[in-house]
């Protein structure tokens, strides 16, 4: 209070035209204050919003393709698994012989070898190895989809495609196919 009483002591001693000045003055002062305070904070922080805006709204279309993406995918590993831990009627080998006659390639077969299981808990993993002879692309890729499209979970990890230097429209294949159990 002291302070405000000396102040105006001062302000009233002062000529009209010197408290014109410091009213001018103080004026110019409190603007420049509120300016740098409170208006020029504000609008930094609305244009630094403004320019995320754009960047936010596609890290928001990103997430929802992920989630999209995610739900298929978790889709997909419900479906393998649930096609995994059926039990199946006949075994694989049969099955890959039971197609091979189907899709009318059995006679193109040289060998159906099953290899050593694997065991990857909670699944194990039983590869074959098949070798095909003079067999066109026509008979080749049906009869591997047919396999992909089991329905019981086969895979095919490794293929390996030679055209035969006789007849180029044969070739010769070999591949891996992997069924799964759950152990």
């Amino acid at each position: 209070m002291a302070l405000f009483k000396t102040l105006e002591t001062a302000f009233t001693k002062r000529s009209r035209r010197e408290q014109l000045f410091l009213l001018v003055g103080a004026g110019f002062s409190l603007l420049t204050l509120l300016y740098l305070f409170l208006i020029e904070p504000v609008w930094d922080r609305t244009a630094r919003l403004s320019r995320l805006i754009p960047q936010k709204e596609e890290e928001i279309r990103k997430l929802k393709t992920l989630a999209e993406e995610y739900q298929g995918l978790s889709a997909r590993i419900n479906d393998l698994k649930a096609r995994m831990q059926e039990k199946n009627q006949s075994s694989p080998l049969s099955y890959l012989e039971e197609i091979a006659t189907r899709n009318h390639v059995r006679e193109n077969i040289a060998y159906i070898r099953p290899m050593m299981p694997v065991i990857q808990a909670p699944y194990q993993e039983t590869p074959m190895e098949v070798k095909m002879e003079n067999i066109s692309l026509d008979h080749l890729i049906p009869f591997l989809k047919t396999i992909e499209q089991a329905p019981h979970f086969l895979r095919i990890k490794r293929l390996e495609i030679k055209t035969q230097a006789s007849d180029p429209k044969k070739m010769d294949a070999s591949f891996i196919v992997a069924s799964y159990e759950a152990i």
